[in-house]
């Protein structure tokens, strides 16, 4: 699967049976026919019985499992650092092994100066709103 049809399958996906085709061209940077071919795709009776949990879009091999990641980060209700960092933790992608580290270390370096930030925010804030002595 290409950059183009994984971008139009997150956008049908996220906004489902309300968008048109030319809502789709517009934001996939795609022609309306083409996203009129996905969205009769999705519309098929074929692929509408095909249940979510069966497969999987891209390189990852999720659907092989029991126990998906997004079954994870809904038990544990994960913010999205989180939820990534799990993800990666937790796919396959032959020869990206290094890299997802990569991107977990990436992640996690984010995720701590988010919450040094908020550190910080919240000491200002207890400052601000303490009597001054």
């Amino acid at each position: 699967m290409n950059n183009t049809e994984e971008r139009v399958w997150a956008y049908l996906q996220k906004h489902g049976a309300s968008a048109d085709a030319l809502e789709v061209s517009l934001n996939c940077d795609v022609t309306e026919e083409e996203a009129q071919a996905f969205i009769n795709r999705i519309s098929s009776p074929n692929l509408g019985s095909i249940p979510t949990r069966s497969h999987n879009v891209g390189k990852s091999d999720y659907a092989q499992h029991r126990i998906q990641p997004w079954d994870i980060w809904l038990e544990y209700d994960l913010n999205p650092w989180d939820a990534d960092i799990i993800k990666r933790v937790l796919r396959e992608k032959p020869g990206e092994r290094r890299l997802d580290y990569e991107k977990i270390k990436h992640v996690c370096d984010e995720r701590i100066r988010q919450l040094d930030a908020e550190d910080i925010h919240n000491a200002d804030l207890e400052r601000k709103e303490s009597p001054a002595a």
